[in-house]
């Protein structure tokens, strides 16, 4: 549980996180989760003398510390992120793998999607691109936080889940979207699921 709550954090403010949990002896166990350019192993080296315990890879960390020494790590930490981290490392980028359009969205695509699997550290899922997509319905808010849309793309139509937009303004239409994708089972069908990653006005076309 810890680890997903520092991954949402770390993905939601584009921060490196570390989340812990004490017990009743003021033990703490911490998960950390962090962001390209930032190596979280060797950053929580630097504060070595302030934990018992720490281990994990560049992305993703865990550790164990006592409770008197929490402020201490936490101040250091902040010092070595603000050591490490330029204002272009804390801008988010995404990476995206290929520019696709609504047309080549189809169930053989995504079985050659799926023989990609499986998705983790080392092997991400891949991030697509689809330009000058249109809302052909007013967005449509689910669980509270999420955005269920309607898209087009010339005359070809998908459904998506924008997930955690709810209380984001979008920009004006046209789009340009960043998703990925995902067969989906309901009430006994296979579908295509699109969940959008980020959202911008498309530029102009010459």
């Amino acid at each position: 549980m810890l680890g997903i709550v520092a991954s949402r954090i770390a993905h939601k403010y584009h921060r490196p996180a570390i989340v812990i949990g004490f017990d009743e002896n003021s033990v703490g166990k911490g998960s950390g989760r962090s962001i390209e350019g930032f190596n979280l192993v060797q950053a929580l080296t630097r504060c070595a003398d302030k934990v018992d315990k720490y281990g994990g890879h560049e992305m993703a960390a865990g550790l164990t510390i006592q409770e008197k020494n929490l402020d201490l790590f936490a101040e250091q930490f902040r010092q070595t992120a603000r050591e490490l981290l330029s204002n272009k490392d804390l801008q988010p980028q995404l990476r995206l793998d290929h520019e696709i359009s609504f047309s080549e969205l189809n169930f053989d695509f995504v079985g050659w999607h799926e023989m990609l699997q499986p998705f983790g550290n080392g092997n991400p899922q891949p991030l697509f691109l689809a330009r000058a997509v249109e809302s052909v319905a007013a967005p449509r808010v689910v669980g509270e936080r999420h955005l269920q849309l309607r898209l087009r793309q010339r005359n070809y139509h998908q459904r998506a889940i924008f997930f955690g937009a709810a209380a984001d303004a979008l920009p004006k239409q046209p789009w340009d979207i960043a998703f990925r994708i995902r067969p989906d089972e309901y009430e006994g069908e296979t579908r295509l699921e699109m969940r959008v990653e980020a959202v911008r006005e498309s530029a102009p076309t010459t």
